[in-house]
């Protein structure tokens, strides 16, 4: 594939990605503006049991390279220590009500990448909804979906895919 051939499926891929996940058209695609702070969030987040896993970090940066994030951003994140004060982050950037709990769940999600949801990164997702005006019912629910979504992962994979992937048989 040359390059215009790839910049054509990455777009398509990103619209597939939004119809498919949230239901919106590619006019309703958010701004790239946020993309820095809500990936420091997710890393910060990640980080709060003082190891920001592997697992973690690709999981952030692996699904922001699948909704069409900046290559650029993405090298400059692969590195990203992530021990900034996540309330301090997310205040550089101005966050819509319409995503500010987003930026809690994909927390969430980057935080468990590894296996476990740590109680000192748990702290730092409720520093972070703090800091947006989130209640801690509504971060409860947030951990609660995630937790179910896992669950029906699981389930899907077992159902589906029993003996593993096709690839290794």
């Amino acid at each position: 594939m040359n390059a215009k051939e790839i910049d054509a499926a990455r777009k398509r891929a990103v619209n597939w990605y939004y119809q498919d996940t949230w239901g919106w058209a590619s006019e309703d695609i958010p701004p790239t503006e946020v993309h820095s702070t809500f990936l420091k969030a997710q890393l910060i987040a990640a980080n709060g049991d003082g190891k920001l896993a592997p697992e973690e970090r690709q999981w952030a940066l692996g699904r922001a390279a699948a909704v069409g994030y900046p290559e650029e951003l993405l090298q400059e994140l692969e590195d990203y220590v992530a021990d900034e004060n996540i309330a301090e982050v997310i205040s550089q950037t101005k966050t819509t009500n319409k995503s500010r709990k987003s930026v809690i769940y994909f927390a969430i999600k980057a935080c468990a990448a590894d296996g476990v949801y740590h109680d000192e990164e748990k702290e730092v997702v409720r520093q972070a909804a703090t800091a947006l005006g989130i209640s801690e019912d509504v971060v409860e629910e947030i951990e609660k979906l995630c937790a179910e979504e896992e669950l029906l992962k699981e389930k899907r994979i077992q159902l589906l895919f029993p003996d593993g992937s096709p690839a290794t048989r």
